[in-house]
């Protein structure tokens, strides 16, 4: 796993360069804080699998020694710890220059996280072209980013309200479990869809 992380990391070396330009836009821009968080949290798994797919690097992985069921787990398990660790920074950073960030701030950012592996990864190991790959990955982050902007704005107004009682709140909670079990099933889906793939 930890092979796979080094991996992931040095090849987008030029695109983390660039994150905290983009943090610093979005927050120029007066994007909603969970919009920021979801941001950061799916930026390394997503800028990995672009530009493995980019350079053909995911169709060898199938060929290489290690269990195929190795790289699936490999790519969820980094998925949570990346988002963890992201999420944790871009928080810390933001608290640290006077931002407020709340617990609804970050489980919408983590529901969003975990939707986004959910179509993307079933669709990563299941696809075989480049092409595919790449308009499907275009696809799902554009509805990803969609979402972010117009929900995101909808929970900090919400927040703006103190109403711990809305109902949107509850619907966050609620599509916040939903993600989380998703995000399981979608796990499993994944280790068959790569036990029948053909090299």
């Amino acid at each position: 796993m930890l092979n796979y992380m080094m991996r992931d990391i040095k090849i987008q070396t030029g695109y983390l360069l660039l994150f905290p330009v983009l943090i610093v836009f979005m927050l120029f821009m007066k994007s909603p804080i969970n919009t920021i968080l979801s941001v950061a949290m799916v930026y390394i798994p997503v800028n990995a699998i672009y530009l493995l797919t980019k350079s053909n690097i995911n169709h060898f992985d199938l060929t290489l020694p290690s269990s195929r069921n190795d790289i699936v787990n490999y790519r969820y398990m980094s998925t949570l710890l990346y988002a963890i660790i992201c999420g944790a920074l871009i928080t810390l950073i933001l608290k640290v220059f006077g931002y407020e960030v709340t617990i609804l701030d970050l489980e919408f950012a983590l529901q969003l996280t975990f939707g986004l592996s959910v179509v993307f990864y079933p669709l990563n190991f299941a696809l075989n072209t480049e092409k595919a790959l790449l308009i499907s990955m275009y696809a799902v982050f554009t509805l990803f980013m969609l979402q972010a902007v117009f929900f995101g704005y909808a929970v900090e107004n919400i927040q703006k309200l103190s109403d711990s009682t809305h109902p949107f709140t509850l619907l966050v909670h609620i599509a916040f479990i939903v993600s989380c079990v998703l995000y399981v099933v979608s796990w499993f889906v994944c280790l068959i869809i790569i036990k029948r793939k053909d090299i």
